[in-house]
């Protein structure tokens, strides 16, 4: 349980509204309030500095030095194999050096998501240090196409163009390229379709670099995460990249996800404790946002509970990511199982040696079995392993207060804090479409729908001196008035609740015709407000977008032009 004197870290932060805005959280520059890079980092390595847990027969500093050195050795490696990366002289100054960390799916992202990629080079740079980014791809690959907006500001809608074959869903680290030809014509045929709203894209530039590293490392996933990060370093930035599925395989993060694992029931507990309380403290309804509790079965009494941990695991010849259960009723063995055809036994246990936790879990990967963290161990691991700083997004950062807490039900120490960045970039719409700036329709549809309502229950204020029907409407009016000036005593309420209601009932035959064009230009409203949302979302690639506005975005004005040379 966490001490009882700590104090949660908590932030709320919103996605800005204006295109071309960013939120970084802390600023590249100091504020007023102080809050800055540097004191972030001094902060975090106090904090990590107080945990005095073990993990196996290692203080937590001990494999924190060792885990740092594994991981900027093979992320350095693991670049150098597609675009330069500078590997100091030094490493032990290397390794002591701030760490500013991110991470996310190699899918084609918005600008929001692009822009944590370059606070992570300015962070690093700003305290002399490494930025590194991790490719998430234990996540997994679940649509193979994007949308386009077509269309004009009165019917657009969106057009998926697909950059693959569809397949069935498994991790991006086991997704192949299955169909080559979508995949080489995906540029040519997203830049035609996006023409209208963008003519010269980046896309038209980056792509035939994501068919060169498709070829090379025959993986979607990769190719463009590679491609996307050889831009990167050709606009300046100088980070590291590692996948997850490379980093998990390093004997120091096996090690602590060893640990994890000797203590099955405890992070089991820790982290539905954790989500209890976020549910308590966000009020959130349900069990299953935002995420589900971990589940316990016992599907023969005789081997005791299996007790759901946060990992997934598959097999090569079965790419489904399963949930798995964790048994440690046999004293110095580990049960794994996906309670369907996959079980593993392995050393693991309080007592072992984390030699063995190694071997065991090196053996599983040998084996063609995949044993990969949810989410939420991946960043607890970069975390308190790898990061001074762990830069998320808006929806990483709200996750993670649920990582938060389930470190401090572990440690009983507080964890160290993240950054939070993202920012937004809308398509030129307003530009292509001047009509579009004038227009609010979603304004609009709101007042159309008060003005039904109130038609609806004061259909009177509506109605005018004609003189045909000027007694009659009298007459009905005035007998609404004398209902609802009479006071509501328990005998007399259920008849004036009636009396209004027929007296409006009898009035809207007189507004029926005012109702009817009112309820016309609702149709034609909900399509501009459907429309205007497609063509003004946030949430189209960065690649859709012209290279000098992706340069203003990123704080890269003074980038070189890109060299690629055009389709």
């Amino acid at each position: 349980m966490p001490p009882p004197n700590s104090r949660p870290f908590r932030r709320q932060h919103k996605a800005p509204e204006a295109s071309g805005a960013r939120l970084l959280d802390p600023p590249l520059e100091p504020s007023a309030s102080g809050a800055c890079i540097e004191s972030l980092v001094d902060n975090n390595r106090l904090l990590r500095a107080a945990f005095d847990t073990r993990v196996g027969d290692l203080k937590l500093w001990e494999l924190v030095a060792a885990t740092r050195r594994e991981v900027l050795t093979v992320a350095a490696e693991y670049t150098a194999s597609y675009r330069d990366a500078h590997r100091p002289q030094d490493v032990a100054d290397w390794i002591s050096r701030p760490i500013i960390m991110g991470g996310h799916q190699p899918e084609l992202f918005h600008p929001g998501v692009w822009l944590k990629n370059s606070a992570l080079d300015a962070y690093a740079r700003t305290v002399s240090g490494t930025a590194l980014n991790l490719v998430v791809d234990t996540d997994r690959c679940a649509r193979t196409s994007v949308g386009v907006p077509v269309g004009t500001p009165h019917e657009a809608r969106l057009e998926q163009v697909a950059f693959d074959a569809p397949a069935p869903e498994m991790a991006w680290e086991e997704r192949a390229i299955v169909d080559p030809d979508t995949f080489a014509s995906f540029g040519e045929r997203a830049c035609r379709s996006l023409a209208p709203l963008e003519p010269d894209p980046i896309l038209k530039r980056w792509w035939p670099l994501a068919i060169e590293r498709g070829k090379e490392c025959h993986r979607l996933g990769l190719a463009l995460a590679q491609a996307r990060h050889s831009l990167e370093g050709r606009l300046g930035l100088e980070t590291l990249e590692l996948p997850v599925s490379e980093m998990v395989r390093l004997p120091t993060v096996m090690v602590f996800m060893g640990w994890l694992l000797s203590q099955a029931r405890s992070l089991h507990e820790a982290y539905n404790g954790a989500l209890a309380d976020h549910r308590l403290r966000h009020k959130v309804r349900g069990r299953a946002r935002p995420m589900p509790d971990l589940l316990v079965r016992t599907d023969d009494p005789a081997e005791g509970p299996w007790f759901e941990v946060p990992w997934w695991i598959w097999s090569r010849e079965d790419t489904r990511r399963r949930r798995v259960f964790a048994n440690s009723s046999t004293a110095g063995t580990l049960l794994l199982s996906d309670m369907e055809t996959l079980r593993v036994e392995l050393p693991i246990s309080p007592d072992t040696q984390p030699s063995r936790w190694i071997d065991a879990l090196s053996r599983m990967d040998e084996h063609q079995l995949r044993l990969r963290p949810r989410a939420i161990l991946t960043t607890m691991l970069s975390r308190l392993l790898v990061a001074d700083v762990f830069v998320h997004g808006i929806g990483g950062a709200a996750y993670d207060q649920i990582t938060d807490d389930i470190i401090r039900r572990l440690t009983g120490c507080d964890p160290p804090r993240h950054a939070v960045v993202t920012g937004t970039l809308r398509l030129p719409a307003d530009e292509r479409f001047p009509s579009l700036a004038d227009s609010h329709p979603a304004a609009q549809l709101a007042e159309l729908h008060q003005t039904l309502r109130s038609l609806e229950f004061h259909p009177e204020h509506f109605l005018g001196n004609d003189e045909a029907q000027a007694g009659a409407v009298r007459e009905l009016i005035v007998q609404k008035a004398r209902w609802i000036n009479t006071f509501p005593t328990p005998s007399l309420a259920k008849r004036r609740c009636r009396e209004i209601r027929a007296a409006n009932d009898r009035l809207a035959f007189h507004t029926q015709q005012m109702r009817h064009q009112l309820l016309a230009r609702v149709g034609p409203l909900a399509s501009q407000l459907r429309a205007a949302r497609v063509l003004q979302s946030r949430e189209y690639p960065w690649c859709f977008f012209a290279e000098k506005t992706l340069k203003n975005f990123l704080l890269l004005e003074n980038a070189p032009e890109s060299p690629y040379p055009m389709e």
